[in-house]
């Protein structure tokens, strides 16, 4: 009784945290049930004055769906168009989809010959700095994770009093991304704490360090080469799995974003975060923290594994868990091997560029 009493006396913040956490989920959840609620009313009413709204309602379902057979056939009606009405932008879609082939071609043949020095057991040298043991616990990444989320609940909170003052916080996306730049600032800033002040040791212990860069940038180029294919034929496998059980994933919120938003500045706010600033600080969190901790306590082979798994159900829907974990041991792979976070930051900061891109192509399209 009295360790229990003394362990809650020592994380007192944090469990104030948690509650606060917990009590705006549950009011949030009441107020979505109460909403849906009042929209299935309205609905229900608006069916029986016009009967014609259920067909808009159901291309309206459809929207945000990915391998959808008749948008995929739109689109490559229009992309047939796109040679006559804008040859430019044709041309360039031409040339991405061979980069994409190029890229998987050269990812298959680098495979096989790291697959072949892995029956050699010919081990990859490419460390970059050596570290010491982190002095950081498991327990550490969830104090961590309550700063950032409750950071966020009421940053929220703040921007209900602000909207009334400054217009743009009115505009959705806007709030998605500033509120995401936010957290992510506060939780690089804990996490600094925690490892500078609290364990005293250097930012480099969590691979922020900039020895070896051009090596550390040249050896994430090859890793992503080489998951190109890997994530291809996983994305394809998906494709066959969800047309055989008829299931329409949605896409990502953040696609939406770019897809949608109508505002020039939010629209490259949010390429810079999600192409930039959103990489680095989750390899500082995922990589750099967490996947220390996580090692120190299991291992290599399971900080790698619960690392990826975590990072990938915070960033995907079912579909999407799969690969994005897949990317996720690519970056614990390249921070253990090099002992630099530059690797992975690159390798983030590619993957994310260049779904970017492919976001703008479809944008650009008119799907």
């Amino acid at each position: 009784m009295g360790k229990l009493s003394a362990f809650l006396y020592r994380n007192k913040l944090y469990i104030a945290l948690a509650l606060f956490i917990l009590l705006i989920n549950l009011a949030s959840t009441a107020e979505k049930r109460l909403q849906k609620e009042r929209a299935g009313k309205t609905e229900q009413l608006a069916a029986e004055k016009d009967e014609e709204a259920a067909p808009a309602e159901e291309k309206k379902a459809k929207k945000g769906e990915l391998f959808d057979e008749e948008d995929i056939s739109a689109r490559q009606e229009k992309i047939q168009k796109l040679s006559e009405t804008d040859p430019v932008f044709y041309i360039f879609i031409g040339l991405v989809n061979l980069a994409i082939l190029f890229v998987i071609l050269v990812g298959f043949i680098l495979d096989g010959y790291f697959l072949v020095r892995l029956f050699r057991r010919e081990p990859l040298r490419i460390r970059l700095q050596e570290q010491d043991k982190p002095r950081w616990t498991p327990g550490d990444v969830v104090r961590v994770a309550l700063i950032f989320l409750a950071s966020g609940y009421a940053i929220i909170i703040v921007q209900a009093f602000l909207s009334h003052i400054f217009p743009i916080l009115r505009n959705e996306n806007f709030r998605m991304v500033f509120n995401t730049a936010m957290m992510n600032l506060i939780g690089i800033s804990v996490i600094v704490y925690f490892v500078v002040d609290k364990y005293g040791q250097d930012i480099s212990q969590i691979g922020l360090t900039a020895k070896g860069f051009r090596k550390a940038v040249f050896y994430a180029a090859v890793g992503y080469i080489c998951l190109v294919p890997v994530l291809f034929l996983i994305m394809l496998g998906t494709y066959f799995v969800t047309q055989l059980i008829e299931y329409r994933p949605p896409v990502q919120p953040i696609v939406e974003v770019f897809m949608e938003e109508k505002e020039t500045v939010v629209l490259w706010l949010s390429t810079v975060f999600a192409a930039v600033f959103g990489p680095i600080a989750e390899e500082i969190f995922f990589r750099g923290f967490m996947y220390g901790a996580l090692k120190k306590s299991l291992g290599v082979f399971w900080g790698m594994m619960l690392t990826a798994a975590v990072f990938a159900m915070l960033h995907a829907h079912a579909v999407g868990f799969l690969p994005i974990m897949m990317l996720g041991l690519l970056l614990a792979y390249l921070y253990e091997k090099t002992g630099s976070l530059v690797s992975s930051m690159t390798v983030h900061i590619m993957h994310n560029l260049a779904m970017v891109v492919l976001v703008f192509m479809m944008r650009g399209i008119g799907t």
